[in-house]
């Protein structure tokens, strides 16, 4: 059966490579490089159109690039912004000996920031992305700590404790996307036909019917062209999504996320988060010292934290993270003495579990900050998730598909796995010599990541409301919770893998 199914592809291979049009080489003024592209007519026909230039989508034009079964096809991008390349990525970091290598970066870091999982560096390193990663470009972390700021409990995470090196890695948006633009110019180079919109915006769209399954796109510009597959990597408010009539459901948190890069007193090498009432505060370790502030709170708060000085900004952070909590109130029932002394055992109890549970991976102190870098910046949270993935001849992946809470720092690892996923389909229909407009394999895409990206959105759901406002009977559960866990490595690290991409 593998045998004819490499004699398939290659017979597949050889009829689209003959039918491809003549391809050429033209200078893209948003590179120094020389990019293989296809000749455009009035309006041209492909067979992957990407709309979107972020880092999704370019994961997406990076994963089909490299990818020998797409060589004969012609794939179309659409970004709204002109990328630029980092001065310091230049041809000789290829070189692994090249000074390049251990320079450091003069500028600020981004105020955006992600934490990429091991599997979504697998990933990037698959399609040759990582290794264009300076080994300063990204901070990795060992640990993580999660603590309640009601009640003692908490829980301590080991890279080790689930096999990898690291839990995750810190990468500033403009490092990634910079990394992404590299790679993709350089596969272009081998690649039969590929063109770029840059800049470039969707004007119209029409999707594809049942006759045909092409899709038409008009571009701002005046370009036109059609695709049998589109890709809709155009973010939460994607374009294409709305005018597939690819509905949502979700719902908004009334929170909001501050943004801010802060230096420590210290060497920040751990993932800290801290749940409050009014919302997580996550301080991430970053590179060359610096660290990345999430502070989820009300859109009131928020206002409150941007407007503060930068001393009275880092005041209140240390106050947030430092202070000790408040411990939840044990109830009594003076008219009722088995009440009390059934809450004061079941509270003896808890004490002792509390215990046990902080000796087995005690608590460690977060590090006091000394100074917040550059501005601060806010964001509304919300859950969205489409109601479908897929029609014929449209797919949605990254956030035109899911948004979920920050608080565990996964949207972007969604995305990657959507990207790879449906990669990795399209690659197999083209085996099996199907239409990339398949719904046969669209659908097995939908399949492969809906369940994934709705139970995660539901963790991360759950997660907000069982720390958001609760009495404090619920508080005392929770903290038992937490630190039980933390004295059960087994299922502790079952949790670790979770969130790591590994089961």
């Amino acid at each position: 059966m593998i045998g004819q199914v490499s004699t398939i592809s290659r017979r597949h291979a050889i009829n689209i490579a003959s039918l491809a049009r003549h391809c050429y080489m033209r200078s893209i003024p948003i590179s120094s490089q020389l990019i293989k592209t296809c000749t455009t007519s009035s309006q041209s026909h492909y067979d992957i159109a990407i709309v979107g230039g972020g880092v999704v989508g370019k994961t997406v034009a990076c994963q089909l690039l490299s990818n020998p079964v797409f060589k004969s096809k012609k794939i179309a991008l659409v970004a709204t912004e002109i990328p630029t390349l980092d001065p310091d990525r230049g041809s000789n970091m290829q070189d692994s000996g090249s000074t390049h290598q251990s320079e450091r970066h003069d500028s600020a870091p981004d105020l955006r920031v992600y934490t990429i999982t091991p599997h979504s560096r697998n990933l990037l390193k698959s399609c040759g992305v990582w290794d264009k990663l300076l080994p300063n470009d990204f901070f990795s972390f060992q640990d993580m700590q999660v603590w309640d700021s009601v009640g003692n409990g908490h829980i301590r995470f080991h890279a080790q404790q689930a096999g990898k090196k690291h839990l995750a890695h810190v990468v500033e948006h403009k490092v990634l996307l910079s990394a992404l633009q590299q790679r993709m110019e350089e596969l272009q180079q081998n690649f039969q036909c590929f063109n770029t919109y840059i800049p470039a915006k969707v004007k119209h769209y029409c999707p594809p019917d049942a006759a045909n399954y092409v899709s038409h796109i008009g571009l701002e510009n005046g370009d036109e062209f059609r695709a049998k597959l589109v890709i809709a990597a155009d973010g939460g408010k994607s374009v294409i999504r709305t005018l597939s009539n690819l509905g949502t459901w979700g719902w908004d948190y009334d929170q909001v996320a501050v943004v801010a890069t802060v230096r420590t007193d210290g060497p920040n090498i751990t993932a800290w988060q801290r749940f409050f009432p009014t919302g997580p505060l996550a301080l991430l370790p970053m590179r060359d010292g610096y660290s990345s502030v999430v502070w989820s709170c009300s859109a009131e708060m928020a206002a409150d934290l941007t407007q503060l000085s930068s001393k009275e900004f880092c005041q209140r952070l240390n106050e947030a993270l430092l202070d000790p909590p408040r411990v939840a109130e044990t109830f009594t029932y003076p008219d009722f003495p088995i009440f009390s002394d059934l809450v004061k055992g079941l509270t003896n109890t808890t004490q002792t579990i509390m215990a046990v549970g902080a000796m087995a991976d005690p608590f460690q102190a977060p590090p006091k900050v000394t100074e917040i870098t550059g501005d601060r910046i806010q964001f509304p949270l919300k859950l969205s998730h489409a109601i479908t993935y897929c029609r014929p001849g449209v797919a949605l992946v990254g956030d035109s598909a899911h948004a979920i809470h920050p608080l565990a720092g996964q949207g972007l690892n969604l995305g990657l796995a959507d990207a790879q996923a449906l990669v990795d389909v399209l690659a197999e229909g083209v085996l099996c010599g199907e239409s990339l407009s398949s719904p046969i394999f669209l659908e097995e895409y939908e399949k492969k990541r809906k369940k994934a990206n709705v139970m995660m959105a539901l963790v991360m759901d759950g997660f907000k409301r069982l720390f958001g406002p609760s009495p404090d009977a619920v508080a005392l559960a929770r903290n038992v919770g937490m630190t039980s866990l933390n004295a059960v490595e087994p299922l502790k690290n079952q949790v670790i893998k979770y969130a790591m991409g590994l089961t």
